[in-house]
Formats: C-alpha cells, structure tokens, sequence
C-alpha cells in the first residue's frame, strides 16, 4: 500500500515537473527571438542605435509575456499544490492547457513584427491566446473542485485555496469577452481589444473583493501598545 503511494506521489510529481519544463522552455523560446541582426561589428552608431531601437517592440511584447507566463506558472503551482493524486482526465486538462501557453511565442512574434497603427489584427490573437489560456486553467480547476474528494489533501479547503467563486466567472467572462473582440473586428475597433483583458480583470477583481476580502492585520505587539499607554498616562 505505501509503494502504491510514493508511486503515486512520483507519478504525480512528474506531472508538475513536466508542466515546470514547459513553462521554462517557453520563456527561453521568447527571448531568443530578440538579437540584433548580423552584421553590426563594423557598422556606424547610428545605424547601431538603429538596430536597437527596432528591437524595442519586441523587448516590450516579451517583458509584457514573461510577466503573464508567469502569472499562468504561479497559478499553476497553487492548483497542482492542492492535489494528493491525479487521473487521466486532470492530465489531459492539463496537455491542453500547456498548449494554449506554448503558443505565446508565436504570439510575441506576430505581436511584435506586424503591430502597427494600420494594423492591429495580432492584437486578436495575442488576446486570444490569454483568453484560451484563462479558460482552460479555469477547466483544471473545475475539474479538481468536482473531484475534490479524490484528489485533494484538505477537499473542505479546496474552492477557498482556489477562490473558486471568483474562478468559475471565467465560463461567463471569457466567452463574452471572446464575441465582444469578434464584434470589434467587423466593426473596425480593434484597437480597443487590450481593454478586453482590463475590463475582465477588473471584474475579477472586484468578484475577489467581494468573495475574499483581505482580512485586517492583527496587531503583533499588543504589550508594547499598553506599556506605551500607561507610560504616556504616567
């Protein structure tokens, strides 16, 4: 029965492993996109200076990307931190996911090489991508919160660790925010299509607030508060 478990445990371990190589090998895969062209060792300054600025636009897509990679891999480690076990079908939610992610390479490639004032079609799949990527990690969590009893180590605990509440708007959100970037399109707004994402975190944001308010800090230091009351009425 114990080896039944730490192979369990392994096995599960490999999962999170995995999906950690993933998240590290899309970042890498990012900046590797930005260097300068060749050429360059005995050219003049200015067309140095040049060089570098065309690179600005891509410095600027990966610096916004790695920050969201990275919100998608803390989130990540606090779902699979829940979990004592795993099956086929949390697996394959999971591939899913990590697919959607992968492809923000290609994104910070399209985003950074064809954006321009009379262009902003990328925005649509830049936007897309996070958007998809949100609603499948929201499928993990679904699947987890309904399995909770299976797969979790505090199942009573589960849907606060997750702020499921807040969570589970995603199927509502994102599906809208998904026809108000199509409505865009035919509309010839796609400029606005970054608000897409505000609006929504906002939204959630404020669903967080609502749900789970930060609790007030307690004070630390309660005897040296009444010593100093007494030594001030002294």
């Amino acid at each position: 029965m114990q080896d039944k478990e730490l192979k369990h445990e392994f096995e599960l371990e490999r999962v999170i492993l995995f999906s950690d190589a993933v998240f590290a090998i899309i970042i890498t895969i990012m900046v590797l996109d930005i260097k300068l062209p060749e050429g360059l060792r005995h050219a003049k300054a200015d067309v140095v200076a040049h060089a570098f600025l065309e690179l600005t636009p891509k410095f600027i897509a990966y610096m916004v990307s790695f920050f969201l990679v990275s919100m998608f891999w803390v989130r990540h480690l606090k779902i699979f931190k829940t979990l004592r076990d795993y099956d086929v079908a949390l697996v394959a939610r999971n591939l899913v996911f990590l697919f959607i992610i992968s492809l923000f390479p290609f994104a910070v490639s399209i985003i950074s090489g064809t954006l321009s004032p009379s262009n902003y079609w990328s925005f649509d799949v830049y936007i897309t991508i996070i958007l998809a990527g949100t609603f499948t990690q929201t499928v993990i969590v679904q699947y987890i919160v309904k399995h909770k009893q299976r797969l979790c180590f505090s199942p009573g605990a589960v849907e606060d660790t997750l702020k499921w509440k807040v969570h589970k708007l995603n199927f509502i959100v994102i599906p809208i925010a998904l026809v108000v970037l199509v409505v865009m399109n035919f509309s010839g707004l796609v400029q606005w299509a970054p608000y897409v994402i505000v609006i929504q975190a906002i939204v959630l944001k404020r669903q967080q607030n609502k749900y789970y308010p930060k609790k007030p800090l307690l004070n630390k230091h309660p005897v040296k508060v009444e010593n100093e009351e007494v030594s001030l009425q002294n």
